[in-house]
């Protein structure tokens, strides 16, 4: 392929990547080691009241000569990986309260909210990866071993979950494991009562079952696609040489899926590692927490653009770190016509 066809044929993807890709993180970075103040001053107001009117003095921003707030911007460095790290003091919210005296020098020193963000993260991605991808497997498996009559009706219920929007999703498990709901009711019944929204380890729980149920049509959809492209040949093969059910499965299938699994694991933990929907909606951060929802915590509660841009660049950073050993291997593979 000459040079300018090629060019040609790239140009499209390589221009919408560095539109809706390279620079948003280049313009998230740029902002995570800046940081911007308003310039205030003092000013006198007049006040209307019904006693009369009396001037008070109030703080406002400074604008310049065409109305507009005048700021003043630095290179603060590492200054806000360091405050999301825990590793340096944290600053007040904008607008709000000093720290707290508890907070001084001395006082003892509250677990780290990205180290818990990070673990739970963790936790959530490395528990629902064996069952998306043990769970699709075997919903492939079962449904490629059904009549033709009853596949299509398998593969319209298996993605109701995926189609349903994270959102919706997730209100459709809070709706059912809530104090009143349908799973606590029915519990009750034969003696089990749990509280699932008031307690750590069960929102945790929840969390994770969102997690697999959401996820598992999507590779139950691609393990389906990929037995359609199992040499029938060599199945047959192994048949005649009187190879069971399981070795078939285990030496013929497979090896031929797993250029399948290794594509769905990546896809898996890119999504797992920035999950958010299920933790606003089914515990608000109060009894855990996620690196992606700490990020909208920081950017909405402590009112710091800069802060949680850091955030969400150290996000990134985790999801590379996560992807790099796959994308290795699959280089690898493809470098040795594996």
């Amino acid at each position: 392929m000459k040079t300018r066809s090629f060019l040609q044929f790239v140009g499209p993807s390589v221009l919408l990547m560095l539109l809706l890709l390279a620079i948003p993180m280049a313009t998230t970075f740029y902002l995570s080691v800046r940081n911007c103040t308003l310039e205030m001053e003092m000013v006198k107001v007049e006040e209307s009241s019904p006693f009369g009117k009396k001037e008070v003095l109030t703080q406002r921003a400074r604008l310049d000569a065409s109305g507009r707030a005048i700021q003043t911007c630095r290179f603060v460095g590492l200054d806000y990986y360091r405050k999301v790290l825990g590793l340096a003091a944290t600053e007040a919210p904008a607008g709000g309260p000093p720290p707290d005296a508890a907070a001084a020098p001395g006082a003892p020193r509250v677990d780290n909210e990205f180290l818990a963000a990070l673990r739970f993260t963790m936790l959530y991605t490395f528990v629902t990866l064996p069952f998306v991808l043990g769970i699709g497997l075997l919903l492939a498996l079962a449904v490629n071993g059904a009549t033709r009559r009853l596949r299509s009706v398998f593969i319209s219920a298996s993605l109701l979950p995926f189609i349903i929007t994270p959102v919706v999703a997730a209100l459709s498990i809070k709706w059912l494991f809530r104090d009143n709901g349908l799973v606590p009711h029915v519990l009750s019944h034969v003696g089990v009562n749990v509280f699932w929204m008031a307690q750590a380890w069960s929102a945790q729980l929840l969390i994770i079952v969102y997690g697999v149920w959401h996820v598992v049509p999507f590779a139950f959809i691609v393990f389906y696609a990929g037995l359609q492209s199992v040499p029938q040949d060599a199945l047959e093969a192994a048949t005649i040489d009187g190879a069971s059910r399981w070795q078939r499965l285990r030496y013929v299938t497979l090896p031929h899926l797993m250029p399948l699994v290794v594509f769905v694991t990546l896809i898996h933990l890119m999504d797992a590692y920035r999950v958010f929907e299920p933790v606003l909606v089914l515990t608000q951060g109060a009894f855990t927490t996620s690196v992606q929802y700490l990020t909208y915590y920081i950017l909405l509660q402590e009112n710091n653009p800069y802060k949680a841009s850091a955030a969400a660049v150290l996000t990134l950073l985790g999801i590379l770190v996560l992807l790099i050993p796959l994308l290795v291997r699959t280089w690898r593979e493809q470098k040795g016509g594996v």
